[in-house]
C-alpha cells in the first residue's frame, strides 16, 4: 500500500464529526441530570408570572414555592423588565385581592342560585294550583330549608378558605408578606434596566420581530399596547445580554406557555423552547437555553434537594400555566360583555329599521342604553353587581368596574377615553371613594375598565376593546391595559 492510500488521520482529527444532533432543529430531552447541573450552576431566571402567582397560590402553594426558590437563590436573576411588570400589575384585584374577590363572587352566584330555586318552587306550586295547600308548601319549605342549609355551610366554608389563603398586610409594603420575603430573597440578583435610548430601540425591535412572528412576544400584540407588547422581547434582551457575560447556561422559569415561546406538546413529546429562541441564545450569548413552567420546577426541584413539596402544590400551579400572562377579564365576564354588546346590537337594530330614519336613527342611543341594561343584566346572572352613580348603574365583577362606551370605528380611542363623560365619571368615583364601601370592600379597591365598542346597522359590532387603568387627580383615565376581546 502506498502513502496516498493511507487514511489521513490528521485530517481526520482536526474536523468536528458530526452527529444526529448536530443541527439547528435538533434538540435533547433535558433529563434530571440536567437540571440539577442547572440548579447547581446555571443562571435560573423567573419570569413575572413567577412572582404574580405568588399573590394568587394558596398558602401550602406560596410555601413550597418559596422553599425551592431559596435552595436556588444563589443561581437565581431577575431581568429588570420582570420587576418593573411585577409592580405594574401588583396592585390589580386580580392579585392582591384574589381570594377573597374570588369567594365573593362564589357566594354572590350562590346566594342567586337560592333565589332562582325559591321562585321556580313558588311558580311550580302557583302553576299546579297548590299554593294554598299547607301539606305541598310544608313539603316544599322542608326541601328548600335543607339545600339552604347546605348552601350556608358551603359559603361559610370558601369564606374561611379564602381567609386562610388572603394575605394580610399588603395595603402596605412593610407588611406585605411577599414583598418581605422577595426583598431579601432577590436582593442583588436584579439586572440594571436598559438606557432610555436602548430601550426605546428595543421596544422598536420588538414591533419588527412581531410583525415578522418572531419569537418571543409577537403574540402579546395582539391584545396589549405596543409599549406592553415588547415586555417579553426586553425581557428576552436582557437575559441575553446577562448571558453572554456570565456564560452559563440558562433556566427560563415561566408560566406563559403561549405559542411565541414554546414550541407546543405533541402526542408524547413534551412542550419544550422555540427553536429559533435556543438558536439565538446560542449565537448570541454561546450558551444552551433550557425552559420550564413553575409546577415543573416545583416537582424537579423536589427530587434534586429531596424537599417536600407537596403533590397538590405542584397541581395547582400546574392549573395556572395557561396561554396567557394574566388572567384579569374571567372567560365567564368576557362572554358577558360579548353577549350583551351582540344582543343590544339586535335591539338597535330593530329600532334603527322601525324608524326607517337615515342621517337621524335612533341606533347610537338604543345601542348605547341596551348595552347597559343587557351587561348588567348578565354580570348580575354570573354574580357580579352594580354601583350606581348618579342614577347609572356600572356594573361591577370580581373587583372590576365595568364602564360601557360606544365610539365610531374611525374614533381614536385616545380621544375617547378623554372624552367628558368619561372625566365625569372619574371626578364621582375620586370624590366618593373614600366614603363608599361596596360589598364590604372600599371603592378605591375596584379597577375602572373601560369596554369601548364600535357598531352601525350595516356593519354590525367591528370591535370591543378593554380598557384599565385608573384616573388621575384631574379625572384624566390613565391606561394600564388594553386588550381587544373579539
Amino acid at each position: 500500500m502506498d502513502a496516498s492510500q493511507l487514511p489521513d488521520t490528521g485530517t481526520r482529527e482536526s474536523v468536528k464529526q458530526l452527529g444526529i444532533f448536530d443541527c439547528e432543529e435538533a434538540y435533547k430531552t433535558p433529563t434530571s441530570v440536567d437540571y440539577k447541573n442547572l440548579f447547581d450552576s446555571g443562571m435560573i431566571v423567573l419570569d413575572t408570572n413567577v412572582l404574580i402567582n405568588l399573590y394568587r397560590s394558596n398558602e401550602r402553594t406560596r410555601r413550597d414555592t418559596f422553599a425551592v426558590l431559596y435552595r436556588l437563590q444563589e443561581r437565581l436573576w431577575i431581568p429588570h423588565q420582570v420587576l418593573s411588570e411585577f409592580w405594574r400589575n401588583r396592585d390589580l384585584p386580580s392579585v392582591k385581592g384574589h381570594h377573597r374577590a374570588k369567594a365573593r363572587t362564589a357566594c354572590t352566584a350562590l346566594d342567586k342560585v337560592l333565589r332562582s330555586l325559591s321562585d321556580a318552587a313558588d311558580r311550580w306550586l302557583k302553576d299546579v294550583h297548590l299554593d294554598t295547600d299547607d301539606a305541598a308548601n310544608q313539603k316544599i319549605k322542608g326541601y328548600r330549608d335543607r339545600i339552604e342549609g347546605s348552601v350556608e355551610e358551603m359559603k361559610r366554608y370558601i369564606e374561611r378558605q379564602a381567609e386562610s389563603d388572603a394575605l394580610e398586610g399588603t395595603d402596605s409594603t412593610h407588611t406585605d408578606p411577599i414583598l418581605v420575603r422577595l426583598d431579601p430573597l432577590l436582593l442583588g440578583r436584579i439586572g440594571s434596566p436598559l438606557p432610555p435610548e436602548e430601550y426605546a430601540e428595543a421596544v422598536t425591535e420588538a414591533k419588527h420581530r412581531a410583525d415578522k412572528e418572531m419569537p418571543p412576544g409577537y403574540a402579546d400584540y395582539a391584545s396589549k399596547p405596543d409599549g406592553q407588547a415588547a415586555g417579553d422581547y426586553i425581557i428576552w434582551k436582557q437575559v441575553i445580554d446577562e448571558a453572554a457575560k456570565i456564560r452559563n447556561d440558562v433556566l427560563l422559569i415561566t408560566g406563559d406557555v403561549k405559542e411565541d415561546w414554546w414550541t407546543p406538546r405533541a402526542g408524547q413529546n413534551i412542550a419544550r423552547p422555540r427553536m429559533e429562541l435556543r438558536s439565538e441564545m446560542r449565537k448570541e450569548a454561546g450558551v444552551e437555553l433550557f425552559m420550564m413552567t413553575p409546577s415543573q420546577l416545583l416537582a424537579e426541584a423536589s427530587s434534586a434537594f429531596k424537599l417536600k413539596v407537596d403533590e397538590r402544590s405542584v397541581s395547582d400551579l400546574a392549573s395556572r400555566e395557561k396561554g396567557v400572562d394574566f388572567d384579569v377579564l374571567p372567560a365567564i365576564l368576557r362572554n358577558a360583555i360579548l353577549g350583551a354588546i351582540e344582543a343590544a346590537h339586535g335591539r338597535a337594530t330593530t329600532v334603527h329599521q322601525v324608524s326607517g330614519l337615515k342621517a337621524r336613527s335612533p341606533y347610537g342611543l338604543t345601542m348605547s342604553e341596551s348595552v347597559m341594561e343587557e351587561l348588567t343584566e348578565r354580570v348580575a346572572t354570573i354574580g357580579g353587581d352594580a354601583l350606581n352613580v348618579h342614577g347609572m348603574k356600572y356594573p361591577i365583577f370580581d373587583g372590576l368596574l365595568l364602564i360601557p362606551m360606544r365610539t365610531s370605528p374611525g374614533h381614536e380611542s385616545t380621544r375617547m377615553l378623554s372624552s367628558q363623560r368619561l372625566k365625569r365619571i372619574g371626578s364621582v368615583l375620586d370624590a366618593s371613594r373614600d366614603m363608599l364601601i361596596f360589598n364590604d370592600v372600599p371603592l378605591a379597591n375596584l379597577l375602572p375598565t373601560v369596554v369601548y365598542y364600535a357598531s352601525s346597522p350595516d356593519s354590525g359590532v367591528e370591535f370591543v376593546y378593554a380598557v384599565m387603568g385608573n384616573f388621575d387627580a384631574r379625572g384624566n383615565f390613565e391606561i394600564e391595559l388594553r386588550f381587544s376581546l373579539l
